[in-house]
C-alpha cells in the first residue's frame, strides 16, 4: 500500500473528525455511496494533501459537473490504491520457479558431462598397455554404460528445454494479458485513463506536422437514465455507446472511457473537418440506438449525446488540448445538448 501522508497520519481527533464530516458531506451532496474507496478519495480531497487528486476534482466541479462513483473509483485506483500491475507478481513467481528448474537441469547435465569426461580419461588409462581381450571388453562396457548415462541426461535436458519454452510462451501470454487488462475499462473494453495517458503522451510527442484531433463524448441526462431505469440498464447504455464509438474508428484511433458517462477519442492524422464529420456520425448513431431489455422486452426511451471537438494547435500541451475539447463539449451541453461543438484554438505567445 502507498505510504500514508504524514500530515494525515499525525492529525488529532478533532481535526480528523472535521475532515471526515466534510468528506461525508461531499459524498452526500453528489449522491455517492460512502464506501471505503469513495470515502478515502473524499477524505484526501477534504484534507488537501494530495495536489493532483484535488486538482482533478476541482476541475470537474468548476466545469459544473457532478462527481460520480466511477470518477472516485478511478481516482482511487490512480492515486491511492496499490500498483495496478500487482497481479504480475504471480507471473514473476512462476517465472522464477521455471528458471530454477531449468538451472537445476542444466547443472545436472553439466555434472553428467563432467562424469563422462572422467570416465573417458579412466578408460584411456585402462587401455594403455591393455592387450587382453577381456580387459578391452571391460573398457568397452564401461564406455557404453557411461555413454548411455550422458545420452539419457541430455535427453532429459532437451525435454526440459522444450517444456521450458512452452511454459515461457504461456507466461509471456499471461503477462501480456494482465498488462493489457490494467489499461482497459472492464465494462466497455475501451482504454481507461491509465491506458489513455500512454497513448496520448506518445501522440503529443510526435512532431510530424500531421494533425491530431480529440473528441469528447458525454451521454446526455445519464443520471436520469440511471435513476429511472437502474444501474443495469445504465451500464447497458454505456456499453452500447462504447460500441458505437468503437465501430466508427480506424485502426490508429483510440477510444477511452474517460468518466462515468464520458468518452474521449484520440484521432491521429485527422484534421478538424474530418474529426467534426466523425463526431456527427457518432452523435447520430447514438441518437438512433434503441435498447430493449431482454427479460421483459421493455424498450428504453431514446437518448442522445453531446460532443466536443478540438484539434491540436501549435502551442498545445496535452492539458490545454483536453481543456479545449472539454470546453467545447460543455458548450454543446449549454446550447441544448445533442450537438457537436468545435473548440477554438488558443495560441500562447512566447
Amino acid at each position: 500500500m502507498p505510504a500514508v501522508d504524514s500530515k494525515i497520519a499525525h492529525q488529532d481527533f478533532n481535526e480528523a473528525r472535521k475532515l471526515g464530516e466534510r468528506a461525508f458531506e461531499l459524498l452526500l451532496e453528489h449522491s455517492i455511496a460512502p464506501t471505503p474507496q469513495h470515502y478515502a478519495v473524499a477524505y484526501l480531497y477534504a484534507a488537501g494533501t494530495h495536489a493532483e487528486l484535488r486538482a482533478e476534482i476541482d476541475q470537474r466541479l468548476q466545469s459544473g459537473r457532478a462527481l460520480d462513483a466511477f470518477l472516485l473509483a478511478e481516482l482511487h485506483e490512480r492515486h491511492i490504491a496499490v500498483d495496478p500491475y500487482k497481479n504480475l507478481r504471480g507471473v514473476g513467481g512462476d517465472l522464477k520457479q521455471l528458471v530454477e528448474q531449468l538451472a537445476n537441469s542444466v547443472g545436472e547435465a553439466g555434472e553428467g558431462a563432467a562424469a563422462f569426461g572422467r570416465e573417458l580419461e579412466a578408460s584411456l588409462n585402462h587401455l594403455d598397455g591393455a592387450t587382453a581381450a577381456d580387459a578391452v571388453e571391460a573398457v568397452v562396457v564401461r564406455l557404453a554404460d557411461a555413454t548411455r548415462d550422458v545420452v539419457r541426461s541430455n535427453e532429459r535436458l532437451q525435454q526440459q528445454l522444450h517444456d521450458t519454452l512452452e511454459e515461457t510462451e504461456t507466461l509471456r501470454s499471461e503477462l501480456e494479458q494482465q498488462r493489457r487488462a490494467a489499461l482497459l475499462d472492464p465494462l466497455t473494453g475501451l482504454l481507461n485513463r491509465r491506458g489513455m495517458d500512454a497513448q496520448f503522451d506518445e501522440l503529443m510527442a510526435i512532431d510530424s506536422g500531421e494533425p491530431l484531433s480529440v473528441l469528447m463524448v458525454d451521454i446526455d441526462h445519464f443520471k436520469r437514465i440511471n435513476d429511472t431505469y437502474g444501474h443495469a440498464l445504465g451500464d447497458a447504455v454505456i456499453r452500447n455507446v462504447a460500441e458505437v464509438i468503437r465501430k466508427c474508428l480506424r485502426g490508429a484511433d483510440h477510444a477511452v472511457r474517460y468518466g462515468g458517462e464520458e468518452f474521449i477519442v484520440l484521432l491521429p492524422r485527422t484534421p478538424e473537418d474530418a474529426a467534426l464529420h466523425l463526431a456527427e456520425t457518432i452523435r447520430t448513431r447514438i441518437q438512433s440506438l434503441r435498447l430493449v431489455r431482454k427479460r421483459d422486452n421493455f424498450m428504453l426511451e431514446p437518448f442522445t449525446a453531446s460532443l466536443g471537438v478540438a484539434t491540436r494547435a501549435r502551442d498545445d500541451t496535452r492539458e490545454t488540448l483536453l481543456q479545449r475539447v472539454d470546453s467545447a463539449l460543455y458548450a454543446s451541453k449549454g446550447a441544448g445538448r445533442n450537438r457537436v461543438t468545435v473548440g477554438a484554438a488558443q495560441f500562447v505567445s512566447h
